[in-house]
């Protein structure tokens, strides 16, 4: 058990690139998470790591030992899953990445609820905002904005996502309301860093994708941040409607261009596969579908 306890701190630490952040992820310390890679390298009596200051690096038998540690860390996972399978109640801890904006305003309440529900199941939830590289080995669930690039993941929709045009009162009392998309230009503008389709702004006309390049003086790589620059007047904002949607509501937010809005996909709940999958994946994965189809058709 000591072995493979320090065999899954070597993987972590070896995706993670750091003892600091395999530790992190683990819950566990820096020093317990170095100890073990030490007490593993001396039970196999070879290097598995060259250490620097700034880096680790795989030795030769450092790879060798990773790619099997790999496959066993794969199946032990698979047997745990088929074990928990035939239990009557999920439990254990359950990890659900997702990305900031969309977990910090809508996952507290419906996992806070699951929780209740099942009581022996601890869930902790890691916001965050990776784009192409939304799950591993220790992580359950990944919430992302779809569509992503294709993998072997499986994906379960929550919930549409539309974008649209949106501008605090007081900014459209100054500079009065656009007309029409192309009137953007005119207008100081607020952009989220990290929209996926680059420097411009997709709306629909007559069905057809029309792309808007905004001059933004005002670059924000989160969608909270976003907000609340749009609230606070700078100008206008692209948002996708769950972001905008509680500011919409306090009247900090006015929606704009409403017939030219444009779906982008769907919010997405990512897993490794359906065979398998634990009582407390499935548990979460399920309560958490029925309560955004009930709760929050944005």
């Amino acid at each position: 058990m000591a072995t493979l306890d320090a065999l899954r701190v070597f993987v972590e630490v070896v995706r993670a690139g750091s003892f600091t952040a395999a530790a992190r992820r683990l819950s566990i310390s820096k020093s317990l998470a170095s100890k073990r890679v030490a007490a593993l390298e001396d039970e196999l009596s070879v290097n598995l790591l060259n250490r620097s200051t700034r880096s680790l690096r795989l030795t030769e038998a450092g790879q060798i030992y990773y790619e099997h540690g790999l496959r066993v860390i794969a199946e032990l996972q698979s047997a745990e899953a088929q074990v928990q399978s035939v239990t009557s109640q999920p439990r254990g801890q359950l990890k659900v990445s997702a990305q900031v904006s969309f977990g910090f305003m809508y996952l507290a309440t419906p996992t806070t609820a699951f929780m209740r529900r099942y009581p022996d199941v601890s869930v902790e939830i890691l916001l965050e905002d990776q784009r192409f590289e939304p799950i591993d080995d220790s992580v359950d669930l990944a919430i992302r904005m779809g569509p992503l690039p294709p993998s072997s993941l499986v994906s379960r929709p929550l919930c549409k996502v539309v974008y649209g045009l949106y501008a605090a009162p007081d900014y459209l009392a100054r500079a009065g309301r656009p007309l029409h998309p192309q009137d953007i230009a005119d207008y100081d503008t607020v952009f989220y860093g990290n929209y996926d389709l680059g420097a411009h702004w997709r709306f629909s006309l007559n069905g057809q994708p029309l792309d808007i390049e905004p001059n933004s003086r005002l670059v924000i790589n989160n969608l909270l941040g976003v907000v609340e620059a749009a609230k606070s007047g700078f100008g206008l904002a692209y948002l996708p409607t769950f972001a905008a949607r509680a500011a919409v509501e306090e009247g900090q937010l006015i929606p704009l261009l409403q017939p030219y809005w444009n779906e982008h996909g769907s919010m997405l709940v990512l897993f490794r596969s359906r065979k398998y999958l634990p009582d407390k994946t499935r548990a979460y994965l399920d309560f958490i579908t029925d309560w955004f189809r009930e709760h929050l058709a944005l």
